[in-house]
C-alpha cells in the first residue's frame, strides 16, 4: 500500500552561525537512522520552503488603517510554539468581515471606524492564545537544554519567560548572525560545518534538485525581482566577514558567487531569480540588509500541491 509521508525541518532565522545552511540541515535530519528508515524505500514527490512570521504577540503590527485591515499571517496571528496558523487565520477572518460589515452600515472606511477590528481581536481567544505562547521562540535563544526547560517553565506559567517575567526584549535575525571570526573559522568553506555531508538523490538531495519538485516556474525574460542593493559588499565586505551567507541560507540556490569573467581572480554575484521559491528568507536574513524582495511577475514562482 502506498502512503505519503510529509516530513519538514524548522530553523530560527535568529541562528549566530554564519555556516549554517537551513537545507542542508534539513539534510542531515534525514540521515538520522530513525527517519532514514522511515524514508526508507520511498521517493521524492515535492519539495517546498518558506518563512513563517514567528514573532507572535510582541510583534503583532496596527491591524487596521483607512480601508485596510490585516488578517492571518500578515498580521503576525501565528501560534509559534505549534506552528499553527489557520485557525488564527479563519477566525480573524471573521472578526475582519465584521468589522467591515459594520463599516457598510455606517458607510465609513477609516481607521477610527475600521479600530473596532483591533476591539474585536482582543476580545477574542486569538489574543488568549497567543499572549500564552508569547516568549516560546525567545526561549530557544540560548540553545536547546535551555530552551526546553525554558518552554517547560513557560508551559507551566502561561508564558511568562524563565516562567518568572516577561522578557520583551527581541533583536531582528540578520542581527543574530556573527562573523566568521567569531567562529574561528577560515574562510567560508561549509565542509567546516558539515563535514562531508553528500547527496545521494535518494535520502538527502541538492538544492537544485529540490527546486526541481517545488515545479518553479519563471519567464526566463521576465524582470528579476530580487534586487541587491549594492553589489560590491557582496563581493568585498559580506564575502571576508561572513562569507555570502546569502549562498547558504536560500534554500532554492538562487545566490551564487561565481569567478568574474574578467580573470582577475575576483568573484561576483550572479543571481539564479529563476530557482526561486518566494520563501523571502534573502530579505530577512541578509546581514546588511541589501536584497530586497519585491513582488514578481503574477504566474510565476513554485506551485505547491498538497504542502
Amino acid at each position: 500500500m502506498n502512503r505519503i509521508v510529509n516530513l519538514g525541518y524548522v530553523t530560527g532565522l535568529d541562528y549566530r552561525d554564519p555556516l549554517l545552511d537551513p537545507h542542508a540541515e534539513f539534510q542531515r535530519y534525514k540521515e538520522h537512522p530513525f527517519v532514514a528508515k522511515l524514508l526508507e524505500g520511498g521517493r521524492m514527490i515535492r519539495y517546498g520552503a518558506k518563512t513563517i512570521a514567528a514573532g507572535g504577540f510582541y510583534a503583532i503590527p496596527q491591524l487596521y488603517s483607512d480601508g485596510v485591515l490585516l488578517a492571518g499571517d500578515s498580521a503576525g496571528f501565528l501560534n509559534s510554539q505549534r506552528l499553527k496558523g489557520i485557525h488564527t487565520a479563519i477566525k480573524s477572518g471573521m472578526l475582519a468581515a465584521q468589522t467591515i460589515f459594520e463599516a457598510l452600515l455606517a458607510d465609513d472606511y477609516s481607521a477610527k471606524q475600521l479600530k473596532r477590528y483591533k476591539q474585536l481581536v482582543r476580545e477574542s481567544w486569538i489574543t488568549g492564545e497567543l499572549k500564552r505562547v508569547r516568549n516560546f521562540h525567545a526561549a530557544f535563544r540560548h540553545g536547546r537544554w535551555l530552551g526546553i526547560a525554558n518552554a517547560g517553565l513557560q508551559f507551566l506559567t502561561g508564558g511568562r519567560a524563565w516562567g518568572l517575567f516577561d522578557r520583551t526584549a527581541a533583536e531582528p535575525g540578520h542581527e543574530a548572525m556573527k562573523k566568521l571570526s567569531e567562529f574561528g573559522y577560515r574562510g567560508a568553506d561549509i565542509e567546516q560545518r558539515y563535514g562531508k555531508l553528500r547527496f545521494d538523490n535518494k535520502l538527502t538531495f541538492n538544492k537544485v534538485t529540490d527546486v526541481y519538485h517545488a515545479a518553479v516556474a519563471h519567464d526566463e525574460d521576465q524582470p528579476v525581482h530580487l534586487h541587491v542593493l549594492d553589489t560590491d559588499i557582496c563581493a568585498t565586505r559580506c564575502a571576508e566577514e561572513y562569507g555570502n551567507p546569502c549562498q547558504r541560507f536560500c534554500p532554492a540556490a538562487v545566490y551564487e558567487m561565481v569567478e568574474d569573467a574578467g580573470g582577475n581572480g575576483k568573484r561576483r554575484l550572479q543571481i539564479n531569480f529563476s530557482n526561486c521559491v518566494h520563501c523571502k528568507t534573502c530579505d530577512i536574513m541578509d546581514p546588511y540588509q541589501i536584497i530586497n524582495w519585491v513582488t514578481p511577475e503574477g504566474g510565476g514562482g513554485p506551485d505547491y500541491k498538497g504542502m
